[in-house]
Parts: C-alpha cells; sequence; structure tokens
C-alpha cells in the first residue's frame, strides 16, 4: 500500500477516452488522408475493443495498441485526438511495465501539446513512475515539482507535495507518521 494518494490516482486515470466518428480532422486533408484517418481510427478502435475484451493485459496487445495509437500519431500529428491517442499509449505503456517507454510517451505528449487537458496528468505519472518504479526519488521530486510549479491551481498539485512528503519513505514510516497524525488529531478533540 504504498503512497496511496498517488495510487488512487493513477486508477481513477481514464483509459479509454472516445474519439467521435469523422469529427476532430485535421486541418491538412483531401479525400485520401480522409480515408487513411478513417482507416486508421478504424485500426484504433477494434485494438481498443480487443482490450476491453481482454481480462489481463498483456505485451503483446498492449503493443498492439500503441501501435496502432504511434501510427496514427506519425501520420496526423495535428489531429486533435493525437494527444489523446499518445496519452492512451502511455499508459498502456506503464501498465504493461515498460515505463522507459511510458516516460517518453508521457513527455512527448506534455512537450507537444502542452494546452491538452491532461498535460499535468502527463508530468505528474511522469513524477509517479520514478517514484514508484525506478527508485529515482531525484527525478520524482523534479516532476512532482514541475506540476506544483506550472499547475498551481490543479488538484494535481496538492497530490504532488503529499507525494514529494512521502518520496524516500518506506511503508512502515507512512505509517507511523498517519497513526501519530491521527493520535495527534484525537489529542485534540478530546481536549
Amino acid at each position: 500500500m504504498k503512497k496511496p494518494i498517488t495510487l488512487i490516482f493513477i486508477c481513477s486515470v481514464p483509459f479509454f477516452i472516445g474519439c467521435k466518428n469523422g469529427q476532430n480532422q485535421s486541418s491538412a486533408g483531401g479525400p485520401a488522408q480522409d480515408s487513411l484517418r478513417a482507416k486508421d481510427i478504424r485500426d484504433v478502435r477494434a485494438i481498443e475493443t480487443k482490450l476491453k475484451d481482454v481480462t489481463t493485459l498483456d505485451n503483446y496487445n498492449a503493443n498492439m495498441a500503441i501501435t496502432a495509437y504511434t501510427k496514427f500519431a506519425t501520420q496526423f500529428p495535428d489531429d486533435s485526438v493525437t494527444p489523446k491517442f499518445l496519452f492512451k499509449a502511455a499508459s498502456l505503456a506503464m501498465s504493461s511495465r515498460q515505463y522507459q517507454r511510458a516516460l517518453n510517451f508521457y513527455d512527448n505528449v506534455y512537450t507537444k501539446y502542452p494546452n491538452f487537458n491532461q498535460a499535468p496528468d502527463c508530468i505528474f505519472v511522469e513524477g509517479f513512475i520514478y517514484d514508484s518504479f525506478l527508485k529515482d526519488t531525484a527525478k520524482a521530486h523534479a516532476k512532482y515539482q514541475e506540476v506544483i510549479t506550472k499547475f498551481p491551481n490543479n488538484n494535481l498539485a496538492q497530490q504532488a507535495k503529499a507525494a514529494i512528503a512521502a518520496l524516500g519513505k518506506s511503508d512502515e514510516e507512512l505509517i507511523k507518521e498517519f497513526e501519530e497524525k491521527n493520535k495527534k488529531q484525537g489529542d485534540k478533540k478530546a481536549i
């Protein structure tokens, strides 16, 4: 039960973000581009349907989806669904324990699409990966601090502060701090 605040966030990250058929097309186009886009969207939808039917995620299915998402993103970098697809690719890479790949995707989304509504999530999850999986507290701290600095009014800023406070602490230390805090609050209420 390491770092429950960040775990709650990760579990609540929406995995499947829908896109509307035929909408959100890239400004450059024409019939051939529209046809290619429609085919790529069908490919993405097919693999997403397959993923919904899979009870446990395996690397093969994760990589098939990642390939579909990145193919679309490469062909249509200015399409409004591209950052969503790259975010999904990052989530799949993380879920399939391809942490460096996930970091690359999250960084790419934030760097190329800074106005994407889940840009703060990208940075926060990078911190989470560094902290929880790669055990690099310095990089985790830097990413959490970046969330706080760049998005101070986002609810993730509070979670980033809590994550920084928990960096480098064992589960036992966190439990002890939590118990001491609860005891102090209980003592104050008794007075």
